[in-house]
Parts: structure tokens; C-alpha cells; sequence
């Protein structure tokens, strides 16, 4: 989904910049960013947790303060929205400010996601 999506802003003039953070050494500084976009699954059953290594990651962010994000997940059965509201949770207290959210299912929704966000963007 989130090749999809950053193929699709990228085809629409942006410029997209993709950390993955299972390859990252360091976490990144966000100041020159627009826009920063998180995408994870949703993880356990009824809980909706997101990987431990996406918060510790997120902690470890510098330059959220002020920075429009948005969020999406790969859903489950159960949990979906739980699990979206604790990411933009953590990145509210960073002091981001979400700007859009969605459970995505396929592709077609990940573009739509992505020119929904492209539109906000210019």
C-alpha cells in the first residue's frame, strides 16, 4: 500500500522521501517535511496495538512540533480503529497535528488515499 501511495503523490509533483523503519539506523529530523505520513498494521486481536518499533521510532523522531501528518493502516477484523487512534495519539503528543486517517484495504484506496492527501498538499 505504501509503494501505491507514494507512487501516486509522487506522479501528482510531490516529492516523496520513504523511511522504512525496520532499515533506518537513525530516526530522521522532520523539520523540512510537509507532510509526514505513517503507515502501519494493525497488530493483536481486540486490542489494536501497532509494532513497538513504529512507537520507539516515532519517539525517537525530532521536528513533529507544528507538522501536518496523516495516518493509515492495513486493517483486521477487530482493533482497526483502536490501533489508528493510539498512532495519531503518539503523534499528537509529539505535537503533530493529523490531518487525515484511513484503514486501507487495497490499492485503489491507497490511491485515493494518496490523491486526497496530494490535494491538501498543494
Amino acid at each position: 500500500m505504501a509503494k501505491t501511495i507514494f507512487s501516486t503523490l509522487q506522479s501528482h509533483g510531490h516529492q516523496v522521501e520513504k523511511v522504512n523503519i525496520e532499515e533506518s539506523t537513525r530516526a530522521p529530523v522532520l523539520f523540512p517535511y510537509k507532510l509526514i505520513l505513517i503507515g502501519s498494521p494493525v497488530e493483536g486481536g481486540l486490542g489494536g496495538r501497532f509494532p513497538a518499533n513504529l512507537d520507539a521510532f516515532i519517539g525517537r523522531c525530532t521536528g513533529f512540533e507544528g507538522k501536518k501528518s496523516a495516518v493509515f493502516v492495513l486493517p483486521k477484523a477487530f482493533g482497526t480503529g483502536k490501533a489508528m487512534k493510539r498512532i495519531m495519539h503518539r503523534l499528537e503528543q509529539k505535537g503533530s497535528i493529523v490531518i487525515d486517517f484511513r484503514a486501507i484495504k487495497n490499492n485503489p484506496e491507497a490511491q485515493a488515499f494518496a490523491e486526497k492527501l496530494g490535494k491538501k498538499e498543494k
